[in-house]
């Protein structure tokens, strides 16, 4: 992994040291034909997923992510957002102001640079400069479509297309949860069927089904998510061997090897009873999207349903839980 991250992710966290003062720029009043606005805004890390997911959310088509240098003390990042011309009016404008004034407040620093106009040909360049093959275990690679990549026969390649559904595979949470799959793979007999809540891009299920899985199921209450995980999975040449649904684990009633939830906290949280009803006997679940410092929470509500925690990791500030029944087999 390099310092740039580009992430489709969502996520708040708890408070860190930061710091109070929200600052605009204005957008130049000059805009030209085919154009984008490019728009930088620094932040603390706190508030990378839930500031991209806002972003997204009001039309630019992805979030960049990197790393930050800052005359004030703490880390930071930086965002970097684009909107067509025709979407970043006026109000368009006032609107990302007011929400970031608010989230920014009362200790939290968010600085939004000065915007720049970017001709559309060369946006298309900037965009898919910043997405690079990426190794996340010995034999998985997570790569756009655009880029050419020659695999031995024993790797596994996934192709994601950046668009609106979060999980690129570079955000380490991701990459945490990719590996815990290749490893559990292996321990079950046969084809696990794997469940992955909150598909998002489908990257999850499609490593699922590219390992072996079957059946492989991928949930999403968003219809814009599902659509970009088939979208995902037919480029994988997987597209009809993964069942992508717009629904909730309300709605099912069939257990799974592997259950994997790379989700918000507090989504976490709020389903523990429906996550730990969906595995199946001898089955695990994989969770990450959480803090270091939120692992002990979120165990000991996973323990009050007598589920354990079988491995932990922590990589780049992130954790990752692989979780089984107590006295279960693995």
């Amino acid at each position: 992994m390099t310092p740039l991250k580009i992430t489709l992710f969502g996520m708040v966290f708890k408070q860190l040291k930061c710091y109070k003062r929200l600052k605009w720029a204005k957008v130049p009043k000059i805009v030209k034909k085919n154009c984008w606005i490019e728009l930088r805004v620094l932040i603390h890390p706190d508030l990378g997923e839930v500031v991209s997911n806002f972003l997204i959310e009001e039309g630019s088509p992805g979030v960049i992510q990197e790393n930050a240098l800052s005359s004030l003390k703490g880390k930071k990042e930086c965002l970097i957002a684009y909107f067509p011309k025709d979407k970043f009016s006026g109000l368009k404008k006032k609107k990302i102001q007011a929400y970031l004034l608010n989230l920014g407040q009362p200790r939290r620093d968010i600085s939004i640079l000065r915007p720049r106009i970017i001709q559309e040909e060369k946006w298309a360049e900037a965009w898919k400069a910043n997405f690079k093959p990426i190794r996340i275990t010995p034999r998985i690679v997570v790569k756009p479509p655009w880029e050419e990549y020659s695999a031995p026969k024993e790797e596994i390649v996934i192709e994601i297309y950046p668009g609106m559904a979060f999980g690129t595979g570079t955000h380490p949470s991701t990459h945490l949860c990719l590996k815990f799959l290749d490893e559990k793979m292996a321990s079950f007999p046969g084809q696990p069927s794997v469940l992955d809540v909150g598909t998002g891009s489908g990257i999850l299920a499609i490593a699922a089904r590219k390992l072996g899985a079957k059946p492989v199921l991928g949930l999403d209450i968003d219809p814009v998510a599902i659509a970009s995980a088939r979208k995902n999975a037919a480029g994988n040449k997987v597209g009809r061997e993964i069942d992508f649904r717009v629904g909730t684990l309300n709605s099912l009633g069939r257990g799974f090897d592997i259950v994997l939830a790379n989700l918000l906290p507090q989504e976490i949280l709020s389903m523990v009873s429906l996550l730990t009803a969906q595995i199946a006997p001898g089955g695990v679940l994989i969770i990450s999207g959480f803090l270091p410092g939120q692992r002990k929470e979120i165990a000991g509500v996973f323990a009050g349903l007598k589920l354990q925690i079988r491995q932990s990791r922590v990589w780049k500030g992130w954790a990752c839980f692989v979780m089984g029944r107590i006295n279960g087999r693995e």
